[in-house]
C-alpha cells in the first residue's frame, strides 16, 4: 500500500551513493552540464537535485527496503543501473585479478601471471564481456563508478526495469519524465511545480525541467538570473539551436579578428601573432629612488623553463631579459631577483625592503582605523598618472611563429621575449585606439562606465589600487578587446539567446582577461588564469592577458544541451515578492556570509547592462544589493522568515520544502531551526551529502564541505511544549532515527557514517521542537535578535547538544562492551568511532571533524596520519609509535598506550614486550588487572583490521593486536 501522504526523502535517503556520485560530478570540471555557461559559486551536483525532487515525490510503502531499491534502479545507482551506465572496461590484468582460479584456468594460459594475464587463443568476444560484467560486478560502488558515465548521461532505462518500477508505484511510465509527472499528479493531482527563490547558478531549476517537472525560478541578481535563463534555454535548448548559436558565435568572433588584424595591433615585425601579454606594477623604492617592476616570482614557464631577469639600467631603473631554456644557474638568479617578498617591495639596487603600506601611504586616524593613501582613479582614466605610486609596464610577450618545416610539415613554435620598441609603439597605438572611442563605448556601454560600490569585497581594489570604476580592473589593450566583442554581439544579435549567449561570452571573457588574471608558470600550462579562481577580488602585482587567439577556447563555450520541453518561467524579483505557487520549493538559501554574490557579481554587471536593459527590459541590470538577503544579525533574520513564510503561503498545504545549507556550528542550525519555525514550517527529516573536493575556493572554518538538506513541511500544530518534557521527547526521538536508520543499512555496503548518525539527532532535535506552535520559556524572536557571536547559549542551541550527546551515548561501536564505552574519554571514544568511518571507507574531512564536535574534541590533528580532502586517516599504532606519550588527554589515555603496546610488540616481534609495557605501566594499585577487560575490548577492536583489505595500513598491527589480545587474557592463568 503506497503512502502519499509522506515521501521517501522524509523517511531515507540513500546519501552515501548521492555523495558519491555528487563527487563524480564535481570531479568533471568542464564536464559538468552547466559550468560552461558561466562563473557562479556553489552550484550544487545536478545528481543532488535530481535525488532531491525524486525523493520528495516518491511516495513510501510498507517495504522500505523495496523503496530503497526503487529509488535507486530510477537514478541507475543498483547494479543495472551502473551496468548500463558502464562507459569503459576493465584492462586485462584488472579483470584477472578480479576472478577465481577455476575462472583463470578457463579463460587465461597457464602462464598467465598477475603482472602479466594472456588470454586462452579463441577467446570469443562474448566471453570477454562476459568476464567484463562478472568482475564488474564484484567491484565495490566505489570503484565501479570509475567505470561509469554519470546518470544524467544514460538515456533511459530497460524495459524490464521499468516494468518492475511501474509495478511497485502504480504507474505506466516508460521514461523518468513521464514518471514524474505522474508522481506529481498522484500527489498533488497535477504535474509537480518545483520553485527556487534563490536560483543562483541554475541547477535546481534547470534539473527539475530536465526531469519532467515544470518550474519558477528567481533570483534577485540578474546574473544568477541570466545564468539561471541560460540554462533552460541554452542548455536546454536543441542540437539545431546549439548549432545556430555556435554559428553566431563564429561570426562575432571573426568580426573582432578582422578588426584587431586590420589595426595590427598583436602582430609583430615578423608577422608572428603574440597570443599572451605579461605585466606588471612599477614603483619607486623610497630609499634609493629606483622604479622597481613589482612580481613575486620571475619564473615565466616552468615547461619552457623561461624566466625573466632583471638588468639594471644605470638610470633609476631595470630592463628585463627574457631567457627561455633558462638553466638552473638562471633560475637562481630570477628567484633571487624577485621583488616582492612577503607584503614588501623589494629593491635588488639597494637590497631594502620596504612594506607596501608605506608605498601606498595608509595611515591610522586618531581613532585607530586606517586611512588608505591611494588618490582613487576618475571615471575618465584607463592609465595611471605618472605620479601614482603604482605604474603599470609590460615585460614580456608571447609570440606564435607558424612555418612548414624541410618535409612539408606544418609547425608551431612559441616563443617568449621582452618587449622591443616595435612592441611599445603597438602598447602606444592600443591607447591611442582606445582614447579615440574611450567616451562613446563608455556613453553607449560597450565598456562599463559605473563606479565600484564598497563592500567587504569591493573595497580591496579601490584600497589597494586606487581603482574607483569597474573599467579600471582592465588594462588598455583588454578593454578594447572586450569593447570589441560586446559592440559585435550587440549590434548583430537577432534573437534573445544570440544575445544573451553574446553576453555570457564577453563575462567569460572579462573573467579570464582581466588585471586581476594571474599567470600560471607551471610546467603543464602557461597561461593567464581566471579572475576568480576564489571568493574575492584579488589584486596582484602580475598579471597575465590573452590575446585573441588564446581566447578562442573562453569565447567558444563547452555547451551540454540537452532538450528541455518542459514548462519554465524566470523572473529576476526579490523572494519577497513572489506569488507562484510551487508544489514543492528547493532553495539554497545565502547564509553565514558565504559568498557576498551581490558584491562579486557586479564584476559582470559592469559589461551586462547594455545587453540586459536591451533584450529583459522587465529585470533591472542593477545589483539590487541593498536588497539582498545577506549577513547575519537581526536584519538577516528577520529577512529570511519574511522570505521562508512567503514561500510556505505560496505552497499547498501537503507540499514540500528542501533547504540546503553548509554549515557545522550549532548556533548556526539553531538560528536556521528558529528562522523556519517563525515562517509556519516543522522540520521532518534531514540529510547529508558530502561533496567534499579540494579547491582553493572553499572555505575553511565551520564551513563544511558537503550539503546539509533540511525537509520541511506546514506547522499546522496549535500546541504549546513545555522544556521539560522535550528533552525525554528529543532522547526517544533520536533513538528511534538511529534504529531506523541501522536496520535499513546494508552491512555490505554502509550507507550511514557517524556524521549521518549525528545530522539524525540535530534533525530529531528540531523535528521536536518545530512541531509545536510555541515552547513555554522560549522566546523566538528574543533569540534571533541576539548577536550570533553571543557567548551565551539559547535553550535552542542546549537542546541541539544533548541531542548529540544522546546520539553518541546511543552509538556503541559494534562488538565494544556498553559498559567499557561509558568509560572510555571522549578523545579515546572519538578515535574508536574514527576508526570506524575508516572500515566504512569514509575519508572526508567533514566527517571527522563533525565527530570531533559531537564529542567535544579539541585538538585531534596529530591522531592522524593523513588530513586531506577525500584521504583523511588516522595513525595506526606503528605511525604513532611512541612520540609525544603522556603529554595530554590522549597521550596518557588507556587506548594510546594500547597503541604502544601494539608498536612494542611489531618491533620485537613477539607479544611480551608488549604485554611487559603494559603491566609496567599498570602496576600501581593493580590497575593492570582493574583495565584487562578495558585493554582487551581495545585489541580486540584493533584486531578486526587484519582482515579488511582497503585498511592494509592496519593489517600487521591487527595482526599483532590480535596475538597480544590472547596474551592478556591468558595472563596470569
Amino acid at each position: 500500500m503506497l503512502d502519499y501522504s509522506r515521501s521517501f526523502i522524509e523517511t531515507q535517503f540513500p546519501v552515501s551513493k548521492v555523495s558519491k556520485e555528487s563527487y563524480k560530478e564535481r570531479k568533471a570540471n568542464l564536464g559538468q552540464t552547466l559550468t560552461g555557461l558561466g562563473k557562479w559559486w556553489g552550484r550544487k551536483p545536478l545528481i543532488l537535485v535530481r535525488a532531491t525532487v525524486l525523493g520528495v515525490l516518491l511516495p513510501v510503502s510498507d517495504n522500505p527496503k523495496k523503496d530503497r531499491d526503487i529509488f535507486l534502479k530510477i537514478l541507475t545507482m543498483d547494479d543495472e543501473g551502473l551496468l548500463l551506465r558502464k562507459s569503459k572496461n576493465l584492462t586485462t590484468k584488472e579483470v584477472y585479478n578480479l576472478l577465481t582460479n577455476k575462472e583463470k584456468e578457463s579463460y587465461y594460459t597457464s602462464t598467465s601471471t598477475e603482472e602479466k594475464p594472456t588470454y586462452k587463443k579463441g577467446i570469443t568476444k562474448a566471453e570477454k564481456e562476459h568476464l567484463q560484467e562478472l568482475t564488474f560486478n564484484r567491484m565495490s560502488y566505489d570503484e565501479k563508478i570509475t567505470y561509469c558515465d554519470r546518470p544524467e548521461h544514460v538515456t533511459g532505462l530497460s524495459e524490464i526495469a521499468w516494468t518492475e518500477i511501474n509495478s511497485h508505484l502504480e504507474t505506466s511510465a516508460s521514461n523518468l519524465q513521464e514518471l514524474i509527472q505522474q508522481l506529481g499528479e498522484k500527489r498533488f493531482s497535477q504535474a509537480p511545480i518545483i520553485g527556487d527563490c534563490f536560483a543562483g547558478g541554475g541547477s535546481i531549476p534547470f534539473e527539475s525541467a530536465r526531469i519532467g517537472a515544470k518550474v519558477f525560478a528567481s533570483d534577485l541578481n540578474p546574473v544568477a538570473s541570466v545564468l539561471t535563463w541560460s540554462g533552460l534555454n541554452i542548455a536546454g535548448a536543441s542540437s539545431d539551436e546549439i548549432n545556430q548559436l555556435r554559428h553566431f558565435q563564429h561570426f562575432i568572433y571573426d568580426e573582432v579578428d578582422k578588426q584587431i588584424e586590420e589595426w595590427k595591433i598583436e602582430h609583430n615585425e615578423e608577422g608572428h601573432r603574440a597570443d599572451s601579454y605579461l605585466y606588471c606594477n612599477e614603483s619607486v623604492c623610497p630609499e634609493c629612488g629606483y622604479n622597481v617592476p613589482l612580481s613575486p616570482s620571475w619564473v615565466i614557464g616552468k615547461g619552457t623553463k623561461t624566466v625573466a631577469i632583471l638588468k639594471d639600467d644605470g638610470k633609476n631603473g631595470f630592463d628585463f631579459d627574457i631567457v627561455q631554456g633558462a638553466s638552473k644557474e638562471q633560475f637562481n638568479i630570477a628567484e633571487r631577483m624577485k621583488t616582492i617578498k612577503g607584503n614588501n617591495l623589494y629593491c635588488p639596487h639597494c637590497k631594502k625592503e620596504t612594506p607596501i603600506a608605506v608605498l601606498r601611504k595608509d595611515r591610522k586616524d586618531d581613532q585607530g582605523e586606517t586611512i588608505y593613501g591611494l588618490r582613487k582613479w576618475n571615471k575618465n582614466e584607463f592609465t595611471p598618472r605618472q605620479s601614482d605610486v603604482f605604474q603599470e609596464r609590460l615585460y614580456c610577450i608571447r609570440y606564435v611563429k607558424n612555418y612548414v618545416d624541410e618535409k612539408g610539415n606544418n609547425k608551431t613554435e612559441r616563443y617568449f621575449r621582452s618587449p622591443n620598441s616595435d612592441d611599445i609603439k603597438r602598447e602606444e597605438k592600443v591607447i591611442k585606439l582606445l582614447s579615440e572611442r574611450f567616451p562613446d563605448w563608455q556613453e553607449k556601454g560597450y565598456i562599463p562606465s559605473s563606479l565600484i560600490e564598497g563592500g567587504y569585497n569591493n573595497d580591496q581594489p579601490i584600497r589597494e589600487r586606487g581603482w574607483h570604476y569597474w573599467h579600471q580592473l582592465f588594462n588598455p589593450r583588454q578593454l578594447l578587446i572586450l569593447g570589441l566583442f560586446n559592440k559585435a554581439v550587440y549590434e548583430h544579435h537577432k534573437t534573445k539567446k544570440e544575445a544573451v549567449l553574446g553576453l555570457l561570452g564577453v563575462n567569460r571573457l572579462a573573467d579570464y582577461n582581466s588585471k586581476l588574471s594571474r599567470w600560471h608558470s607551471g610546467a603543464s600550462a602557461e597561461k593567464s588564469e581566471q579572475t576568480f579562481y576564489n571568493q574575492a577580488l584579488n589584486t596582484i602585482f602580475n598579471y597575465g592577458l590573452r590575446a585573441l587567439t588564446s581566447l578562442r577556447t573562453v569565447w567558444f563555450m563547452n555547451i551540454n544541451n540537452e532538450h528541455i520541453n518542459g514548462k519554465s518561467i524566470v523572473k529576476s524579483i526579490d523572494a519577497r515578492s513572489i506569488n507562484e505557487v510551487c508544489n514543492v520549493w528547493i532553495t539554497d538559501p545565502p547564509y553565514a556570509d558565504a559568498v557576498n554574490y551581490h558584491e562579486l557579481t557586479e564584476f559582470f554587471l559592469a559589461w551586462d547592462k547594455l545587453l540586459l536593459d536591451k533584450i529583459l527590459p522587465e529585470w533591472s541590470s542593477d545589483s539590487k544589493r541593498a536588497l539582498a538577503v545577506k549577513g547575519t544579525g537581526e536584519t538577516f533574520n528577520k529577512s529570511m522568515i519574511e522570505v521562508y513564510r512567503n514561500l510556505s503561503n505560496n505552497m499547498p498545504d501537503n507540499g514540500t520544502q528542501v533547504v540546503m545549507f553548509t554549515h557545522q556550528d550549532v548556533k548556526v542550525w539553531a538560528e536556521l531551526a528558529m528562522i523556519l519555525w517563525s515562517s509556519g514550517l516543522r522540520v521532518v527529516s534531514a540529510w547529508n551529502i558530502a561533496t567534499e573536493t579540494e579547491s582553493g575556493g572553499l572555505k575553511n572554518g565551520n564551513y563544511v564541505k558537503g550539503t546539509v538538506i533540511l525537509i520541511l513541511k506546514k506547522q499546522t500544530s496549535h500546541d504549546i511544549a513545555f522544556q521539560d518534557e522535550l528533552y525525554r521527547k528529543i532522547k526517544k526521538e533520536v533513538q528511534f532515527q538511529i534504529d531506523s536508520m541501522r536496520d535499513l543499512d546494508d552491512k555490505e555496503d554502509p550507507n550511514f557514517s557517524d556524521a549521518d548518525y549525528l545530522l539524525a539527532s540535530y534533525a530529531s532535535s528540531l523535528k521536536v521542537l518545530t512541531a509545536y506552535k510555541d515552547i513555554e520559556g522560549i522566546d523566538v524572536q528574543y533569540e534571533l535578535s541576539k548577536p550570533r557571536n553571543a557567548n551565551e547559549e539559547s535553550p535552542i542551541e542546549a537542546l541541539i547538544n544533548k541531542a548529540v550527546k544522546l546520539a553518541y551515548d546511543y552509538l556503541i561501536p559494534e562488538g565494544v562492551d556498553n559498559l567499557i564505552w561509558r568509560d572510555l574519554l571522549p578523545e579515546e571514544r572519538f578515535f574508536i568511532r574514527g576508526l570506524e568511518l575508516e572500515i566504512g571507507n569514509i575519508h572526508q574531512i567533514s566527517a571527522y571533524q563533525e565527530l570531533a564536535r559531537g564529542f567535544g574534541v579539541g585538538d585531534y590533528q596529530d591522531m592522524f596520519e593523513n588530513f586531506k580532502a577525500n584521504t583523511v586517516r588516522l595513525k595506526t599504532a606503528s605511525e604513532y609509535r611512541t612520540k609525544g606519550i603522556d603529554r595530554d588527554t590522549f597521550s596518557s589515555s588507556l587506548m594510546r598506550h594500547v597503541l604502544v603496546s601494539i608498536y612494542q610488540s611489531v618491533q620485537a616481534e613477539s607479544t611480551a614486550e608488549g604485554k611487559n609495557y603494559l603491566k609496567a605501566k599498570y602496576d600501581q594499585n593493580n590497575e593492570y588487572w582493574d583495565k584487562r577487560s578495558a585493554i582487551m575490548e581495545i585489541l580486540g577492536f584493533i584486531a578486526r583490521f587484519e582482515n579488511i583489505s582497503h585498511m592494509n595500513h592496519w593489517h600487521q598491527d591487527a595482526y599483532y593486536a590480535r596475538l597480544l589480545r590472547e596474551a592478556v587474557r591468558n595472563d596470569g592463568i
